[in-house]
């Protein structure tokens, strides 16, 4: 899982503008922008922002065993939209994506970015 597989993402439609993967632990393994993307968060800003999301999605596994696995959870903000994507068969990793505002997360992550993690990381 590399840097290679967050541009594959980013390739899958014009309206994502970043493509992370993360340990659970926080620990960024690799990350891409869109080359046309200032990003809106500083480095630092940004690992809290990963640390953040980390931390929400592993509370959703308190309500696993009688609503399953979460596929996705998507946050809409005034000026992006961020979903985070557990990385099934790889427990400890976490896709991070965000999106131009009007995009549509929920189609692109169903039909495009969940089919590319089936394919390459499965």
């Amino acid at each position: 899982m590399s840097s290679e597989f967050c541009k594959l993402v980013l390739d899958l439609d014009p309206g994502i503008r970043f493509a992370g993967i993360v340990e659970t632990n926080g620990t960024i393994v690799a990350a891409e922008y869109r080359k046309d993307i200032v990003p809106l968060l500083d480095r630092s800003t940004l690992e809290i922002s990963i640390l953040q999301s980390v931390i929400r999605f592993a509370t959703r596994e308190i309500l696993e065993s009688e609503l399953g696995k979460a596929l996705y959870s998507i946050t809409t903000y005034e000026k992006v939209k961020r979903a985070t994507i557990p990385i099934h068969g790889d427990e400890q990793r976490l896709l991070l994506v965000s999106f131009d505002t009007t995009a549509r997360p929920g189609p692109i992550i169903r039909k495009k970015i969940m089919p590319l993690i089936e394919e390459r990381l499965s």
